[in-house]
């Protein structure tokens, strides 16, 4: 008997409904800021910097990255 599964193999042996990462939680998984929360950060980013108009994407751009290094995703 070999010490590998194969692919249909490992799908055989999950219960009904189970899936690979159910087995394994958060193994692979990405947290990504929601597009409120992107939104609520960029705004504070607006308010901090004075209400400067014009400044939208690069706000949106800066609220994405600081969210996602909260999250260390960066």
């Amino acid at each position: 008997m070999s010490k590998y599964t194969t692919q249909s193999e490992a799908k055989r042996s999950l219960s009904a409904g189970q899936t690979h990462d159910d087995l394994h939680p958060g193994h692979g998984v990405i947290a990504t800021p929601t597009h409120d929360a992107i939104a609520t950060r960029a705004y504070e980013i607006y308010v901090a910097s004075g209400s400067k108009h014009g400044q939208c994407k690069q706000n949106w751009k800066q609220a994405e990255h600081d969210l996602a290094k909260k999250a260390h995703v960066v």
